[in-house]
């Protein structure tokens, strides 16, 4: 049995010139990359799917791969077909060869588009490479050592490609560089947000830790305050860590361009931050979620305050200290 080529969208029947371009994308990656294992090949009308296994494949790769592949679609190579008693006598035919080898008993049926890739295959194919029109690739992604590339065929790669190359276009004018350089101002730009959320984190943490207001409840106490410009991931972790030390109950509004928040914090067994929490949303329309230590729920921002104060009240309430 040769490599199955599936199509589920039609009946499970290859498409002949979805497969035929497969065959020579995969032909193009093999002069690039050397050896690797196709483990199966999915096509549907316009575009498909090849897992492949191979050690590594970089963009670079698959841009090269897709130059040749193209050019000989264009150049309108004959696809053929030969017949073999055994895998052996093809691939002493065809050294290149390209074949599920564990899959493969008996005759083998291998085809060749002309001069340029031999895979040894039980689909159907074109009959020249034209008409195949073009190929794009348009995903690809990795899972172990097995890769997932997904491809365009014939029109929709065409349509597609003049989408893609609308939009980089459309980046480049929006960042004010050059496509060229749209690579590097990206990978710039990831930086140098990351190196601001590390500084908002740190920022946030000092905030949290210098601003609370401090009032003594029995044998707990209740920090609270409302900040503004601050990270809400950044304050979730440091509350966190708060209420992993200590006994204490924390209420904090987090307000930022029109977004804001009411975060609980409980490190008091007879504080259940969620069932507070519901509570505020039930009279104050807001929605959220969390557990029983810490829980955080979105409200209209014109409530924050009386939502804030509310929930310290509670806190109060349960604790049965006016």
């Amino acid at each position: 049995m040769l490599l199955k080529i599936t199509s589920p969208v039609l009946n499970q029947q290859s498409l002949s010139r979805e497969h035929t371009a497969e065959h020579v994308l995969m032909g193009s990656l093999q002069r690039i990359k050397g050896s690797f294992k196709v483990r199966k090949v999915e096509v549907y009308d316009g575009f498909g799917k090849v897992f492949i296994e191979i050690d590594s494949l970089s963009f670079e790769d698959l841009a090269k791969a897709q130059v040749i592949a193209n050019k000989v679609i264009f150049e309108g190579r004959v696809v053929k077909e030969h017949f073999f008693d055994s895998l052996e006598e093809a691939q002493k035919a065809f050294p290149s060869l390209r074949a599920h080898e564990e899959r493969i008993q008996g005759r083998v049926r291998v085809v060749e588009v002309d001069g340029f890739d031999y895979s040894a295959c039980t689909g159907k194919h074109v009959e020249n490479t034209k008409d195949c029109g073009m190929i794009l690739v348009t995903h690809v992604s990795k899972s172990g050592g097995e890769y997932q590339i997904d491809f365009e065929v014939g029109e929709k790669a065409l349509e597609t490609a003049v989408k893609l190359s609308t939009l980089c276009l459309s980046i480049s004018s929006i960042l004010g560089t050059p496509i060229k350089n749209l690579e590097k101002a990206v990978l710039n730009m990831r930086s140098e947000n990351e190196d601001l959320k590390k500084r908002i984190s740190v920022i946030t943490e000092d905030s949290v830790k210098k601003t609370l207001s401090e009032e003594s409840l029995g044998e707990t106490k209740l920090y609270a305050a409302i900040l503004k410009g601050v990270d809400t991931k950044a304050v979730m972790k440091t509350i966190g860590e708060l209420i992993g030390k200590n006994n204490y109950i924390y209420v904090i509004g987090l307000e930022w361009y029109g977004v804001c928040n009411i975060l609980i914090g409980s490190g008091d067994e007879r504080i259940n931050a969620t069932h507070i929490l519901k509570e505020l949303c039930r009279v104050f329309n807001g929605k959220g979620g969390g557990d029983n230590k810490i829980a955080i729920g979105s409200f209209p921002c014109e409530k924050l305050h009386d939502v804030f104060e509310e929930a310290k009240k509670i806190v109060r309430d349960v604790l049965k200290v006016q």
